[in-house]
């Protein structure tokens, strides 16, 4: 078995795997400032629905040209 080549892949598994869990913790990070904001500010669900539709008639508007 070739040891210096099996030293590197730990090496550079274990980089990844550090480079993971950084990423996984700022996305956990960013998923509870959004929720937080969302708690402040709670969606109004109609605004949302007519936000909604006017993109879906932007959208279909746009198809027609």
């Amino acid at each position: 078995m070739n040891i210096p080549f099996v030293l590197v892949c730990l090496v550079i598994i274990a980089l990844l795997i550090g480079s993971a869990v950084r990423l996984n913790r700022r996305i956990n990070e960013r998923l509870a400032e959004l929720d937080a904001e969302r708690a402040r500010n709670p969606l109004d669900p109609f605004s949302a629905w007519m936000e909604l539709y006017r993109l879906h008639e932007e959208r279909r508007h746009d198809a027609r040209r």
